[in-house]
């Protein structure tokens, strides 16, 4: 059973919403979309127990893995499970929770794991069609989820170092006294 806070679901709602919609739309500083500044979705790229998926998007979702397709999901199945999903997490009071019914769906499309297996600092990758430019860019997206807690931007752990350099408003002893508190 696959366990998760409202932040580790909502990549895989994200997941599901945007093969779904098959758009990507693009958004102002305030997070609002901006009105006909929209990119067609070419496909969803996921790394899952060491092999690379592609979620690509035609008349139906084929799931590619190594050169070969392996399974062809209908558009809409996305766009249902997406929104069971945003409904789950919604009304989910625990701190970490499972979705039975999406599981089954996850594991239908090789998805094991709420977050995909990554090297880098992207939750999502997506190749999308531009239009003014002819060309197909890859794009990779960190994602932020607002349905639960506030999220952070950094994840501070034992891991998590600053050393900041204050010049001519304290004296040495001050510096010292500071310091000393860590």
């Amino acid at each position: 059973m696959i366990r998760g806070n409202k932040g580790e679901w909502s990549e895989i709602y994200t997941l599901f919403k945007l093969l779904g919609d098959k758009e990507l739309f693009l958004g102002d500083k305030d997070i609002e979309k901006l009105e006909g500044l929209v990119y067609p979705i070419i496909k969803v790229l996921r790394t899952e127990n060491n092999r690379d998926f592609e979620y690509s998007i035609q008349d139906e979702i084929i799931v590619v893995a190594g050169n070969e397709q392996v399974l062809k999901f209908p558009i809409k199945e996305f766009k249902i499970k997406a929104l069971f999903l945003l409904n789950a997490i919604k009304v989910n009071k625990e701190r970490t929770f499972s979705v039975p019914e999406i599981e089954q769906f996850m594991h239908s499309i090789n998805c094991f794991s709420l977050k995909a297996g990554s090297s880098g600092k992207t939750d999502i990758t997506i190749v999308v069609h531009d239009q003014r430019t002819n060309q197909q860019p890859r794009l990779g997206f960190s994602i932020k989820s607002q349905l639960g807690s506030a999220s952070t931007l950094l994840n501070a752990g034992k891991t998590t170092n600053f050393i900041f350099k204050i010049e001519g408003y304290l004296d040495n002893e001050e510096i010292s006294s500071i310091n000393s508190l860590v």
